[in-house]
């Protein structure tokens, strides 16, 4: 299965390579689409199987010998890399001493970030999980504090139009139609902060993406598991801060930008393809000298009630 109109439901292609390959199995048991079988104590490829070789290449990943290729799907043996020593993974204190500084910068300093440094983020978070391979998550890159402030503005625009629209008499008639949580969230939330932005861009501000030196905007395509877009970008998030930059998650973008086919197709986003979510990146112009801990809604074990 591979995905859209190139072959979404193609499959890759497994082959085993006899003259190395020692039945040791382990191939067949991480084998989700099962494709990859024991029979009589060898490993064979199963044509019949319902699912396929969908090209998650974990075969490829836990042979011991190198006998296993898959091929297809934006896949190949070239895609195999060798793990770092587990020495130099990152431990859970050293995961929590990167997250635990985190915060959403929206001030940053007038320093650029290299081509290269955004390259790294981008091939670090490209290891994110996905629905099904091969990612179907696409990336936006606005590269340089001046490209960014007119795609800023570009969107600023759309959503100025469609903030001409909202008005008391608009939310009444559209009330019945809508549930609480959004009628609150527009009265309460989108309305106010569409005002306030407005009268910061009158006032030569950035009130959409704060002036910052780098925008990555993720999208995805009709096939894409809507988790994949927010798990990529999480994924560069952590990556620019272990880089040293700070970041911001920009929720608003999306859904005005999505409504402006042309605007689509200025910035070269497939027609078909949904806007999700924009991570902020440069060199924080904020410096916090203490942390927050923030805490879950509820936390439960089992569905029995949580306790504080």
């Amino acid at each position: 299965m591979a995905k859209d109109q190139k072959g979404y439901f193609k499959r890759a292609a497994v082959t085993i390579d006899r003259s190395t390959c020692n039945d040791c199995g382990l191939c067949a048991e991480v084998c989700g689409g099962q494709p990859l079988v024991m029979v009589n104590g060898k490993v064979e490829v199963d044509p019949k199987s319902a699912l396929g070789c969908f090209a998650c290449g974990q075969c490829m990943m836990i042979c011991p010998t190198g006998s296993i290729a898959v091929n297809g799907r934006d896949l190949s043996p070239k895609d195999i890399l060798d793990l770092p020593p587990k020495s130099a993974r990152a431990t859970a204190d050293q995961l929590e001493a990167l997250l635990l500084p985190r915060r959403s910068i929206r001030r940053f300093k007038e320093k650029e970030v290299d081509r290269e440094v955004v390259d790294r983020v981008i091939r670090i978070a490209s290891t994110a999980p996905m629905g099904i391979p091969p990612s179907e998550v696409g990336i936006l890159v606005v590269h340089g504090r001046d490209k960014v402030k007119v795609f800023s503005a570009d969107v600023m625009s759309t959503v100025e139009r469609t903030m001409k629209m909202v008005n008391p008499l608009t939310m009444a008639l559209f009330r019945p139609f809508m549930k609480k949580a959004t009628y609150e969230g527009f009265k309460e939330f989108v309305i106010p902060i569409g005002g306030l932005m407005t009268k910061e861009k009158e006032s030569g501000g950035d009130p959409l993406l704060y002036g910052a030196p780098v925008a990555l905007l993720f999208h995805s395509s009709p096939y894409a598991d809507p988790a994949d877009c927010y798990i990529a970008a999480t994924y560069a998030m952590i990556a620019a801060e272990s880089l040293g930059l700070g970041t911001c998650m920009i929720g608003m973008v999306a859904p005005f930008l999505g409504r402006n086919r042309k605007l689509m197709a200025k910035y070269g986003i497939p027609k078909n393809n949904k806007p999700i979510i924009v991570l902020l990146m440069g060199f924080p112009g904020t410096s916090f000298k203490h942390g927050v801990r923030r805490r879950f809604a509820s936390v439960s074990y089992n569905g029995e009630p949580g306790t504080d």
